[in-house]
């Protein structure tokens, strides 16, 4: 059986899979990595630490970007890619995301968490308020340091637009159309740049299509993991 590498988003933690990995434990073996390194290249090396020889991967928002990183520094190792609402493109301002770090490592951590919750999901969706809530309870769980170190890294990334072409293995980037932080064109622009790639949209969903639409998400990872060889034949 497979490995599945599960990647969370900043400030987050196995509960933003949950759903997922309940979903898939028949057909693929599932582990949660959680990156922290300041730097992407760091979180990349914790990755490849962590993981099996071989492994399909996911991440959502800068896990998402991790896996991305991921993908480009082992392609030998990385036999499928899901992007989940993260940019491949550089920062567009450093500044502001070191000053979001700051911020957590100061007093106003719970500030900011909360304005990062307000953004995070589509709170007319019908999960949008249970999904802000649990990204807040996963925030208070990780703490700050982590978030800010995080943060340092995404507010260090370069630009890998040019280089998605080099991503030869089956790739599936999954959108919420409301998402507040990457817009689903960039999504549907990645998986066109991509040798091997599927677009899907959810719609009347925020950041985090596995907490706000877990069946309608499930199911379209399901799909492409069977679709591309990459679950057992129990799907």
């Amino acid at each position: 059986m497979k490995t599945f590498v599960l990647v969370p988003a900043l400030g987050c933690d196995g509960r933003l899979y949950a759903e997922l990995v309940n979903d898939l434990n028949n057909i693929i073996r599932t582990q949660t990595i959680i990156a922290d390194g300041d730097r992407l290249e760091a979180c990349v090396e914790q990755v490849l630490k962590a993981a099996p020889e071989k492994f399909v991967i996911l991440g959502t928002s800068f896990g998402g970007r991790v896996a991305l990183e991921t993908t480009l520094a082992a392609p030998d190792r990385v036999e499928g890619l899901v992007v989940i609402g993260a940019s491949a493109g550089p920062s567009p301002d450093p500044a502001a995301g070191l000053e979001r770090s700051r911020r957590l490592r100061s007093q106003e951590f719970h500030q900011v968490v909360e304005e990062m919750a307000n953004m995070i999901a589509h709170l007319a969706g019908p999960l949008g308020p249970q999904t802000r809530g649990e990204f807040v309870r996963m925030a208070d769980t990780q703490g700050g340091e982590l978030m800010a170190r995080q943060s340092d890294a995404l507010a260090h990334r370069a630009n890998l637009m040019p280089r998605l072409g080099e991503i030869a293995c089956p790739a599936l980037m999954l959108w919420g159309v409301e998402d507040q932080f990457v817009s689903w064109q960039d999504g549907l622009k990645m998986s066109a740049a991509c040798q091997h790639a599927r677009f899907v949209e959810i719609r009347d969903c925020g950041h985090f299509p596995t907490l706000e639409a877990p069946e309608e998400t499930n199911d379209a990872i399901r799909h492409w993991l069977a679709s591309n060889g990459l679950a057992d034949d129990k799907a």
